[in-house]
């Protein structure tokens, strides 16, 4: 009878250890994937805010699907898109802003980025009844293995205004 039961145990060690090395397989197998968050814009209740993702470059033959967000200043998220961009295909999500509290656009992409010709991640605030005033948050998507996007600036002339990291979804 303890030869038995020694035999259960072994069989329910077995199958943690292989139930383990599954979980841990599917987790090395996730792909990692870049976040870029513009810095948040400030300004009244009820703005319009239109965040995009645009491809300028020259026409390379190739589709990127991201995922575009527009976050709260308290980070959560007010509306959230997943869609294909490429040249003269760009993504848009528009929001009303709920409060006077800074809004940020993320936009999250895979690695490998290289379909995009000269891709920009752009976030717009304001009054609806004008049209904006201020020039929008512009940031360039580097492209795959250039970090800084081939370009210190984005296309407003001020200092870089996206956050760039590299997480697992």
């Amino acid at each position: 009878m303890t030869a038995f039961n020694a035999g259960r145990g072994w069989v329910r060690a077995l199958a943690v250890t292989a139930l383990l090395w599954g979980v841990t397989a599917m987790a090395q197998a996730t792909p990692q994937v870049t976040v870029m968050t513009t810095v948040p814009v400030t300004g009244t209740a009820m703005d319009q805010v239109v965040a995009s993702v645009v491809d300028t470059g020259v026409h390379r033959g190739g589709t990127l699907t991201v995922t575009l967000r527009i976050l709260a200043a308290s980070g959560a998220v007010l509306a959230q898109v997943t869609g294909p961009v490429s040249e003269g295909a760009p993504l848009r999500l528009s929001v009303r802003a709920p409060s006077a509290a800074g809004v940020r656009a993320q936009l999250v992409l895979p690695m490998n980025r290289d379909p995009l010709g000269v891709g920009f991640l752009v976030l717009e605030r304001w009054d609806p009844p004008s049209p904006p005033v201020e020039p929008p948050i512009a940031c360039r998507i580097p492209r795959t293995g250039d970090p800084i996007g081939g370009t210190s600036e984005p296309t407003t002339g001020e200092p870089f205004k996206c956050v760039m990291e590299i997480r697992a979804p």
